[in-house]
Order: C-alpha cells, then structure tokens, then sequence
C-alpha cells in the first residue's frame, strides 16, 4: 500500500504540473510494475497458502468444503471493500472538497485512500 500511495503521489503532482487538456499524466505506465509485482506476489502467496491449509487441516471428506469456504471469504472480502470505497465517499466529499475517489481522478486524492 506504501508503494501504491507513493505512486499515486507522483502521478497526481505530475499531471497538476503539466496542465494538459485531456488532464493525462505524461508518466510511463513503467511506474505501476513495482505495486503490481508486489500485490501479484501477496496474492499469489497469500491464495496458495490459504487453500493448502484448508486442504491439511480438512478432513478428506470436507475438502470440496474448504474451496467453498474459500470462495465465500472473498465474496465477504470484495463486499467489505465495495462498503470501504462508500464510506469514503460519503465521509471525504463535504463541504464543496471532492471525494478523495472522484471521477476526476487529478482532483481527487486516491493516495490518501
């Protein structure tokens, strides 16, 4: 997450910088490599080691249980996420300021989200 924020970082004060029309970033998308290797290898590692230990733990009959329970924990997963990103709607967009998530993605503040 540190090294997302950071990105963001540098996209959004080079986009307010440039001023271009279309509002676009002149940054290469080479920036996003490192969060995205990153976040490639937690998931990888992190859904691997999830299933094995359901599949240690389980009993043999229980097993196709465990996969369920898998699928299950991240149905809750992106419904808390989806609940996250409106809350942060709700809380950040007052008082005339755009939400840190806006549809202008140079006014609003993804880094701090």
């Amino acid at each position: 997450m540190i090294v997302a924020a950071m990105v963001e970082k540098k996209r959004r004060d080079t986009a307010t910088s440039h001023h271009r029309p279309d509002g676009v970033a002149p940054l290469s998308v080479m920036w996003l490599a490192p969060e995205l290797i990153l976040m490639a290898f937690a998931e990888a590692f992190n859904l691997l080691g999830l299933l094995e230990f359901y599949y240690k733990e389980f009993p043999d009959n229980m097993k196709s249980m465990s996969t369920a329970m898998f699928c299950v924990m991240a149905g809750v997963a992106n419904y808390l996420s989806s609940a996250s990103v409106t809350t942060v709607h709700k809380v950040t967009g007052k008082h005339g300021q755009p939400n840190w998530l806006a549809a202008n993605i140079n006014a609003g503040r993804v880094d701090y989200f």
